[in-house]
C-alpha cells in the first residue's frame, strides 16, 4: 500500500511537472479573454520579524518585477512590534517600494491583542485587516468596481515571473461559484542555497517539493506558504485565525466551513522558490531542521483538532474524504512510512511464524528464503522512489525564477541520495516525538517559533549580506 502511494505521488508530480515546463512557453493574453466583467487587482501580504533584509528585498523585487505591478498589485508588509529598528526598516522599505506598486503599506502588529499568539497567523490577520481597511477608505482605489484577489507569501519566497498573470488567466476559466470555492497554489521548490546545505536539509527540501506536487495539491489537503483566493472568501473566512500557528494548513478548513462545501486547490503552473531551514553552522542547521519538523508536526496536529471540532458543518463525504487524505499524508507518509518500511521485512516472517503461517511452500513463493528476499526487495524499492524525487526536482530547474540551480557536486549528490532513507527515518522519529508531546501537553506546545533565515542570504564577494539590524540601504547591493 505504501509503495502504491509513492507511485501515485510520482504520477502526480510528472503530470504537474509537464504542465509547468509547457507553460513556460505559453503566451498569456489577458486582453483577449472574453466576458471579463471586472478588472482584477491583487493584494499581496508578506509578514516578517527578524529575517535578513536581503531576503525581503528579493521577495519584494520578485513582486515588483511582475507585469503591470504598478497598475494592479498592492502589497502590505506586516511587521511585529518587536522587530528591531522597525521605524528605520519601514522608512527604508517605503522609500524603495512605494513607487513600484499601486499601493504599498507597512503595518505593525501590536503585542497582547486578545486571542493572539505570536507568529505569522496573528501578524497576517492584523496586517490583512488593516490593508483592506486602507483600500476601502481610499477613494482613488475605486474598491467596489474591481475584483480583488488576495495572495499570501513568506519572507523567503521568490514569486514566479508571471505568477499573477497566470492566476488571472485561470481565474477567468471558472464560473463565479467555482471562483469562490477555489484556492490557487503555486508549486514550491525549496532550493534557495540548497547546494550549500547539509544532506538532511537538502533531502527534506527535495522531498517537500515532491510531496507538495504529489499529495498536498492533487489530494486537496492544504495550502502551503504561497497561495491566492478571492477577497470575498478571505473576508468571509475572517482572514486568518490569530490563535493558531499554521495559517496555511488551517486555511482550507476555515474556508470549507464558510462555504459549507469542498474547496478546490488549483495549481498555478508557475514555480515559486522557497528557502529550506537554515543555520549559521552545522549544529545550528540540525537544530533548526529538527525544531521546524517539530513545529510543523505540532501545527498539523493542532489543525486536525480544529477540523474535528468544525467538521460538523461540512457534508459527511467532505469530512471523511479530507480526514482520510490528511491522515494518510501526515500520519502515514510523514510519520510512519519510513520506519515501517525498515521494520516490516524483519518482523513479518517472525509474526507469521508466531501464528503458524510460515510461507515455506507455495506456487509464487516456494520457500521462506525467497519470501525474505522479496521483503528485502520491497525495502530496496524505496530508493527507486527517492531517485524520482531527485529527478523531478532536477527536471524542474529550467522553470525556476532567477535561473537558480542546485549546483551540488556529484559526489555530494550520491552521498545525499544514500542518506535519503536515514533522513526520512529521522524525520519520522521527530514527528512521533512531536505527536507524543502535543498529546501530553496539549495547547501549551502550540506556539510559532520563527525559522532562522540567515543561511539563505546569497553570498556576495565571499561575505554574507548584513542582517536586518543594519538598515542602511546603501550597504546592500540590490
Amino acid at each position: 500500500m505504501l509503495h502504491l502511494m509513492w507511485i501515485t505521488a510520482i504520477i502526480n508530480n510528472l503530470r504537474l511537472l509537464f504542465r509547468l515546463r509547457r507553460y513556460k512557453h505559453h503566451k498569456i493574453e489577458l486582453d483577449k479573454i472574453e466576458n471579463r466583467d471586472k478588472k482584477i487587482k491583487h493584494l499581496v501580504g508578506i509578514t516578517f520579524y527578524k529575517e535578513p533584509l536581503e531576503l525581503l528585498f528579493d521577495t519584494l523585487d520578485s513582486l515588483a518585477n511582475q507585469p503591470n505591478a504598478r497598475e494592479k498589485i498592492s502589497v502590505f508588509g506586516g511587521m511585529e512590534a518587536g522587530t528591531p529598528d522597525k521605524e528605520e526598516l519601514e522608512k527604508t522599505l517605503k522609500a524603495k517600494y512605494t513607487s513600484q506598486f499601486e499601493r504599498f503599506y507597512i503595518t505593525v502588529h501590536p503585542k497582547g491583542l486578545p486571542g493572539d499568539i505570536p507568529g505569522k497567523c496573528s501578524n497576517l490577520n492584523y496586517a490583512a485587516r488593516m490593508a483592506v481597511k486602507y483600500l476601502k477608505e481610499d477613494r482613488a482605489y475605486n474598491f467596489k468596481s474591481v475584483e480583488v484577489l488576495v495572495t499570501t507569501g513568506d519572507v523567503d519566497n521568490i514569486f514566479g515571473d508571471r505568477y499573477f498573470d497566470a492566476l488571472e488567466e485561470d481565474y477567468w476559466k471558472l464560473s463565479p461559484d467555482q471562483r469562490y470555492n477555489t484556492v490557487w497554489q503555486s508549486p514550491l521548490f525549496y532550493c534557495m542555497n540548497i547546494d550549500k546545505s547539509p544532506f538532511f536539509v537538502r533531502n527534506i527540501g527535495l522531498l517537500r517539493a515532491f510531496f507538495m506536487m504529489g499529495y498536498l495539491i492533487p489530494w486537496n489537503i492544504n495550502t502551503m506558504s504561497v497561495f491566492s483566493l478571492t477577497l470575498k472568501l478571505y473576508q468571509d473566512g475572517e482572514f486568518t485565525h490569530p490563535g493558531y500557528q499554521m495559517e496555511d494548513i488551517i486555511a482550507l478548513i476555515r474556508w470549507m466551513c464558510v462555504t459549507g462545501k469542498r474547496c478546490i486547490i488549483r495549481p498555478i503552473p508557475v514555480a515559486t522558490l522557497s528557502g529550506p531551514t537554515s543555520g549559521s553552522n552545522y549544529f545550528q542547521e540540525f537544530y533548526e531542521w529538527a525544531r521546524q519538523i517539530r513545529r510543523w508536526t505540532i501545527g498539523a496536529a493542532e489543525v486536525f483538532h480544529y477540523f474535528a471540532i468544525k467538521s460538523k458543518v461540512l457534508p459527511f463525504y467532505v469530512t471523511i474524504t479530507w480526514a482520510l487524505r490528511f491522515i494518510s499524508y501526515y500520519g502515514v507518509i510523514l510519520c510512519m512510512a519510513s520506519t515501517y518500511s525498515i521494520i516490516a521485512p524483519f518482523v513479518t516472517t517472525a509474526l507469521l511464524k508466531a501464528v503458524g503461517q510460515v510461507p515455506v511452500k507455495g506456487l509464487v513463493v516456494p520457500n521462506e528464503a525467497t519470501f525474505n528476499w522479496i521483503l528485502l526487495g520491497f525495502l530496496g524499492l524505496q530508493y527507486l522512489w527517492f531517485f524520482f524525487v531527485c529527478l523531478i526536482n532536477r527536471l524542474a530547474e529550467p522553470i525556476f525564477p532567477k535561473k537558480i540551480k542546485d549546483e551540488t557536486g556529484i559526489i555530494r549528490k550520491i552521498f545525499h541520495f544514500l542518506m535519503m532513507w536515514p533522513t526520512m527515518t529521522a524525520y519520522c522519529c521527530v514527528e512521533v516525538a512531536a505527536f507524543l508531546e502535543v498529546t501530553i501537553r496539549g495547547k501549551a506546545v502550540c506556539s510559532h517559533s520563527a525559522s532562522k533565515k540567515d543561511g539563505l542570504v546569497v553570498k556576495k564577494g565571499g561575505q554574507s549580506v548584513h542582517p536586518t539590524s543594519d538598515l542602511n540601504p546603501d550597504r546592500f547591493d540590490v
